[in-house]
């Protein structure tokens, strides 16, 4: 059985290994058009996660997954947000832990990782979505 509470870490990026890799070389850009994605360029280097970030995930309290965004509408439908997200998934409910805007003001990943550590899972006050295939329902 799945673990109830998990953070999702959603990317601004297209799916895939090699599509990560020219984003990171292109200056982490999504797809042309698309903004950066500050999540992934403060988390990873040309190859691959940063030692200290993959160190962060593993000793967290909650397991974590990471997304493009792609692959997170696919799994859990349309959420009314924008990417990147630190989204925290209780059962079918999505929480938006941070936002676009505070993820945009991190300037490196010790800025992230102080950022994640003033906000406990337990202490959300942010309006909780519910997940489905075809949309979320705001509860």
């Amino acid at each position: 059985m799945k673990d109830l509470k998990t953070i999702l870490f959603v990317y601004n990026t297209n799916n895939g290994t090699l599509q990560s890799f020219r984003d990171y070389l292109s200056g982490t850009a999504s797809a042309p058009g698309m903004d950066i994605c500050p999540l992934r360029a403060i988390t990873h280097s040309p190859v691959g996660m940063k030692k200290e970030w993959k160190r962060f995930l593993k000793d967290l309290k909650i397991p974590s997954r990471l997304l493009d965004r792609n692959k997170f509408s696919r799994e859990f439908g349309y959420v009314q947000t924008t990417y990147p997200a630190v989204i925290l998934r209780n059962g079918t409910e999505l929480s938006v832990m941070i936002g676009t805007g505070e993820l945009n003001r991190c300037r490196d990943l010790n800025d992230l990782i102080q950022l994640m550590q003033q906000r406990p899972p337990h202490v959300l006050a942010i309006q909780p979505y519910k997940s489905t295939k075809k949309g979320v329902l705001v509860k």
